[in-house]
């Protein structure tokens, strides 16, 4: 096993820096983006993106790992809280801390929404999650975000069952007392 430096930033978060930077110069790359809000026919993604997405996507991945990028990049447009890339903090942590200035109920029905069992996996939800954690102004590690849909078709369930732990770790959920 190859030794990597803790310190170089992943592939990810590499991306994540590239679409910020776009995004933070506005106009034209921010428009290409939002086209992978609306539904994707034949669930490929809108032509304007791939200007700014299809550079980072190895050679010869698979549409599914492929559509982690895009819809990462997409959601970032929506993000009025793009820091946070690094942090670790996953997006059921994120929905936890979110909850602190949103009803918790809507925040754990959208944990709930996302970790169902599903053939479409998470993303039919992930838009509303992102609104919820935008609108506390909760940190998000978009980095993460990307890794963990990057490899959602092999991880999937250890994930769902990640982002449950951490959501409820954030709200500070009842604690078991000694006696039980």
């Amino acid at each position: 096993m190859p030794d990597t430096d803790p310190a170089q930033p992943t592939r990810a978060a590499k991306f994540v820096d590239h679409i910020t930077a776009h995004l933070a110069r506005g106009g034209p790359a921010r428009r290409a983006l939002q086209t992978g809000l609306r539904p994707w026919p034949d669930r490929e993604p809108p032509g304007p993106m791939h200007l700014y997405v299809a550079t980072w996507l190895p050679e010869g991945l698979h549409p599914e790992r492929q559509r982690a990028y895009y819809t990462v990049a997409a959601l970032m447009t929506t993000a009025t809280n793009r820091a946070g890339t690094g942090s670790g903090v996953s997006l059921g942590k994120a929905l936890g801390l979110a909850s602190r200035r949103i009803s918790a109920t809507t925040t754990e029905l959208s944990v709930k929404r996302l970790v169902r069992h599903s053939p479409a996996g998470p993303y039919p939800h992930l838009r509303g999650a992102i609104r919820l954690v935008s609108a506390a102004a909760a940190p998000l590690d978009w980095a993460r975000l990307l890794d963990e849909l990057d490899t959602w078709h092999f991880r999937g369930a250890r994930t769902c069952t990640q982002w449950q732990q951490d959501y409820y770790r954030a709200t500070g959920s009842p604690q078991p007392s000694d006696s039980e």
